[in-house]
């Protein structure tokens, strides 16, 4: 038992180190079943982005750790005034701890830039479980590159 919390140390330096080379952080939380996490994200191309994520849910306490592949794109790239809007849709697969439930994740939701470095997301995450029912949640958060 005393090797766990030196794995999550070192597991939170790997992903604060590859959060430092990509810029770009999550802070999220989720309801109706509260939960805290922290993401990174990763551009692959010019709208396509990499996000792994790990979120604490207090009821249990349980954890849910997951990637997904994201479309994003900028709107400000079809017209100048939507600049800094990004809706985003996607998916990904998902691990629910401490009973090791995969599962398949669908994300859908939207961007707004504050400035170039931070921006505020609001967006919906279905989790489909593969040997236990289905589950939605509603995500809200702040991204800082």
């Amino acid at each position: 038992m005393k090797r766990l919390p030196v794995l999550i140390v070192l597991l939170l330096l790997a992903f604060a180190s590859s959060g430092f080379a990509q810029r770009a952080f999550q802070l999220r939380i989720s309801v109706p079943s509260p939960s805290l996490g922290f993401g990174l994200e990763a551009n692959l191309q010019r709208d396509l982005v990499a996000l792994i994520y790990g979120d604490v849910r207090f009821t249990g306490p349980s954890f849910l750790i997951g990637g997904e592949v994201l479309f994003k794109p900028d709107l400000g790239q079809f017209d100048r005034d939507l600049r800094g809007i990004k809706p985003y849709f996607g998916g990904g697969l998902g691990l629910g701890l401490p009973n090791a439930n995969f599962a398949l994740t669908l994300d859908a939701g939207i961007e707004f830039a504050l400035d170039r470095d931070t921006g505020l997301f609001i967006g919906g995450q279905s989790i489909f479980p593969f040997n236990s029912s289905p589950s939605a949640r509603l995500l809200f958060g702040a991204t800082f590159r």
